[in-house]
């Protein structure tokens, strides 16, 4: 499950890692894989099949400078060709298309009890799924996660403005504005996520940001999602999570849903199944689904490595496309 915005500031100050002075650590990871797809997945654009070693990396920087303000910033790296560009995958494996970008930079500020400011650039509070492989259960994203990426214009599920959280008692409420999450320059977005626990082991989230629904660009009219509205629910215990979520938008997607479930049968093995799917006028007569199955192997505190097959159906007569992946996440 993602973190909210409000976690977010507490990992600014609290991220693990060695010290690089007494108020600062930097932590971070490498994320390096293996991906094998058939032609008819077209990976690369190529019409060919893709059999490729790649690697992205991640380093953060956060430093806590008083009790009420701390700072952080997270530098995604790509293994790159001469001249820059990423060597293989680009933003389909995970990465930047370029060598490094910001991913997130931000300060939160404990302004009175219980409420955070929090400005800069963050990953997109709304949505279910996390942006990084660290937080995330399986090798491939969710297709709901992608929607969500394919309307920010940043690198990645990241949006910039300012954001206040508050913490009200049974609920937790954070308002942002925004850059207009799709790139206008003259317009701006408004979020509002609402996050409650009303069970041990249930966390419940609503969340919406607005957009505009047409972009101009260079004269062509870009369509976008307009809206989205997003609800996800999580549910744990033990070695069991569960996560369940339902997306809308103004315009193209009527409907995204997702469904994961990942169990942990020892600290060190665990499985997850993961599906999802869009709907709407967008993505033609049939929905758009993803099905994802991997096995995680904890093979140290700081080493993991994940197995997964993923089937994608583009609904509409066409074929369903299969793609392996074989990952290794190393945490510093």
């Amino acid at each position: 499950m993602k973190k909210n915005v409000i976690a977010l500031a507490v990992a600014a100050a609290i991220a693990p890692g060695f010290a690089a002075a007494a108020d600062s650590k930097v932590s971070g990871f490498v994320d390096i894989y293996y991906i094998n797809a058939d032609k008819d997945a077209d990976l690369l654009g190529n019409g060919k099949e893709t059999s490729l070693f790649t690697a992205n990396a991640e380093v953060d920087f956060a430093s806590k400078l008083s009790d009420i303000v701390s700072v952080r910033t997270d530098i995604d790296l790509a293994l790159a060709t001469n001249g820059g560009s990423n060597a293989g995958l680009g933003a389909v494996g995970g990465g930047p298309a370029d060598s490094a970008v910001i991913e997130q930079a931000f300060f939160a500020a404990n302004v009175a009890e219980g409420v955070t400011v929090i400005g800069g650039v963050f990953n997109n509070p709304v949505g279910w799924e996390a942006e990084d492989v660290t937080d995330m259960y399986q090798v491939t994203h969710l297709k709901t996660w992608e929607v969500l990426d394919g309307q920010t214009a940043l690198y990645g599920n990241n949006v910039a403005g300012v954001a206040v959280a508050g913490d009200l008692g049974p609920v937790t409420v954070t308002g942002a504005v925004l850059n207009d999450i799709g790139g206008l320059t003259d317009k701006n977005s408004v979020a509002l996520v609402v996050n409650a626990a009303p069970m041990a082991g249930l966390d419940v989230e609503l969340g919406y940001v607005t957009q505009e629904t047409d972009h101009e660009d260079g004269g062509s009219t870009i369509d976008t999602a307009g809206n989205v509205t997003n609800f996800n629910v999580t549910y744990k215990n033990a070695g069991l999570t569960i996560g369940a979520e339902y997306m809308t938008a103004e315009e193209i997607l009527d409907t995204g849903l997702s469904f994961t479930a990942n169990y942990m049968f020892t600290p060190a093995l665990g499985a997850t199944l993961a599906y999802s799917s869009l709907d709407g006028d967008g993505f033609g007569d049939d929905a758009d689904t993803r099905t994802s199955v991997a096995g995680i192997w904890n093979i140290a505190d700081n080493l993991s490595t994940l197995l997964e097959v993923t089937t994608d159906d583009a609904g509409d007569n066409t074929d369903s496309t299969t793609v392996t992946s074989i990952e290794f996440v190393a945490r510093f």
